[in-house]
């Protein structure tokens, strides 16, 4: 920075929770009006504010999944910025790794990292070790708090203490306790008995629909109305399953004795709890064999909820996802929404090429030293298993998938695939050990643009090439757009959005889009573009450039 007259400012805020994030003037807004007054200050020096925002609201900063840092980082690896502003550090990140990690990209781009309220500079060494410190404090306050909450939450539980939430439907809330409400406790008792008559939620539902059952009402500060509506699939679900209503406290896979009243005997909720039982195997040995989504049952996030099947249909065609239980239940409102064919192609890529490698395998197994002829038939049955992924029908394997494969667990850093022990040790010839387990674990890297997800396997060549028609339908009608102008067949922008049936503003955002270098819009007409460039990303996540360099460096691109 010694010899440098202008530096590119560019301010990142944060906030973690989405409290207050609707309000006219946030956290996140008065954040930025710190930076850039900040910035405005060292104009003198030549620091000068970059219009792209990068904010993340509602984003933890124990991790470094954010959109906006994520595309931070890209702008300072296509050398776009030259000095990082932030209200505090603690915005940045709270994880003293993650620190270490962005500060290495900072230095080997040549980017400063300043923080308002605390006057840090990461271009000295005593800066660097000043956040260290600070954040090594900053980490261990946030690992206390959570450790101590997830303490007291067990120990209340423990003592048969409710712990707040949402008060089940059949109770209300006095002084943290428990009571029955007369008039939703008949409700509850009337689920249960239509359910051990029908024996199905499905039919359970159509009866309380017909009878118009519907959820509790809220009255919200501001006045608002939400609830009373008809009760959700979901819904009866938790409720059915729900072992409060015998008057007990679930904590993890602990069950307590509660100090409040119990609404359904143990006699009906034993019966329930069979029915639900039976459903489910059946349910699962019909999903195994019917269902198109090759993975149903398998897969989990890292806190090992379940990953369910979901479907959505736009224009008669329909499209497939995994989705997060909780997520679809409604018991959360983050967690992870995965177009099928993605995870299935990179399921399938990662034991493609697991299988026939004879090291991983033998690393798998945890096996050091053995004989040449050991390794050769372990060998060869790798690359059997690798043959049969790559020729099975869909239904073929399914049915190797459910015999293979115990779980498969998706972390935002990583993905494992635990194996059946008994089977993987049967098919490969090997002892199998009281406490064997087979686990593969490959590093993953996730990619977020705006609603859209690309997941990456670390170490493996990126899955065959495969044309995006969205984004060559983009870039065909901005060429279009342009060549009509330029010949004067199109009068206006405003004309062709109207030819086109598109939104105006869509219009205009995509005529830059039809100056592309012409050896960008070949690698698109190829499929070989940059994993995260989208058609939602080229047309709603930058600010192109006119000079194919440039294009090429902030779209992803070699020079």
């Amino acid at each position: 920075m010694n010899k440098q007259t202008k530096f590119r400012c560019a301010v990142y805020t944060r906030k973690s929770h989405e409290e207050g994030l609707d309000q006219e003037f946030n956290s996140l807004d008065a954040q930025a009006e710190s930076c850039k007054a900040y910035i405005a200050s060292q104009a003198g020096l030549g620091w000068k504010l970059r219009d792209a925002p990068y904010d993340d609201g509602g984003i933890s900063g124990g991790h470094m999944d954010r959109p906006g840092l994520q595309q931070l980082i890209k702008n300072i690896k296509a050398g776009l910025i030259d000095v990082i502003v932030v209200y505090k550090v603690d915005r940045l990140t709270r994880s003293l790794t993650d620190f270490a990690k962005l500060v290495d990209v900072f230095d080997e781009h040549g980017v400063s990292f300043v923080s308002v309220t605390q006057a840090f500079n990461t271009t000295t060494s005593m800066g660097r070790l000043t956040l260290n410190v600070l954040l090594s404090f900053a980490q261990f306050e946030r690992e206390v708090t959570a450790e101590r909450i997830r303490d007291k939450t067990a120990a209340s539980k423990a003592k048969r203490l409710w712990m707040g939430g949402n008060v089940p439907l059949g109770y209300r809330n006095e002084d943290k306790k428990l009571y029955i409400r007369d008039d939703e406790a008949k409700t509850v008792h009337l689920i249960f008995e239509l359910y051990l008559k029908h024996k199905n939620v499905r039919l359970l539902k159509g009866e309380l629909d017909e009878r118009n059952t519907v959820s509790r009402k809220h009255v919200l500060k501001s006045g608002k109305q939400t609830g009373g509506c008809p009760l959700s699939r979901g819904l009866l679900y938790r409720i059915l399953t729900n072992s409060i209503y015998i008057g007990k406290i679930q904590h993890k896979d602990k069950i307590y004795e509660g100090q409040h009243e119990a609404i359904i005997t143990k006699s009906i909720w034993d019966q329930v709890k069979a029915i639900l039982k039976t459903n489910a195997i059946k349910r699962t040995t019909i999903g195994n064999s019917k269902s198109p989504t090759l993975l149903a049952g398998l897969l989990f996030d890292g806190e090992g909820n379940k990953l369910v099947p979901h479907h959505v249909s736009k224009k008669g065609t329909r499209y497939h996802y995994y989705v997060s239980q909780r997520l679809k239940t409604g018991d959360q409102d983050s967690g992870w929404r995965i177009p099928a064919k993605t995870i299935e192609r990179i399921v399938m890529d990662t034991l493609i090429s697991s299988f026939g490698s004879t090291a991983t395998l033998l690393e798998l197994m945890l096996i050091k030293n053995t004989s040449a002829d050991k390794i050769q038939h372990i060998s060869t049955i790798g690359i059997s298993i690798r043959n049969q992924i790559e020729k099975s029908t869909h239904m073929e394997l399914k049915v190797l998938f459910n015999d293979l494969v115990d779980t498969i667990t998706l972390q935002t850093n990583q993905i494992s695939i635990a194996f059946k022990s008994r089977y993987f040790a049967k098919r490969f010839g090997i002892k199998l050990t009281d406490h064997a387990k087979f686990t593969l674990v490959k590093p993953m890297s996730i990619r977020r643009r705006d609603q859209e997800m690309k997941i990456v396997i670390d170490g493996q060549e990126p899955i065959a090439p495969s044309l995006d028609n969205a984004l060559i339908k983009l870039v065909a009608r901005a060429y279009a757009l342009r060549a009509g102008l330029e010949d004067g067949s199109i009068v206006s922008i405003k004309d062709f959005a109207e030819v086109r049936n598109i939104d105006h503003a869509d219009a205009k955002r995509m005529l830059p889009l039809g100056y592309l270098a012409p050896d960008i819009v070949e690698t698109i007409l190829k499929g070989q573009q940059p994993i995260d460039l989208t058609a939602l990303s080229l047309k709603n996540g930058y600010n192109l450039p006119t000079l194919w360099m440039e294009q090429r460096a902030q779209l992803g691109f070699p020079n």
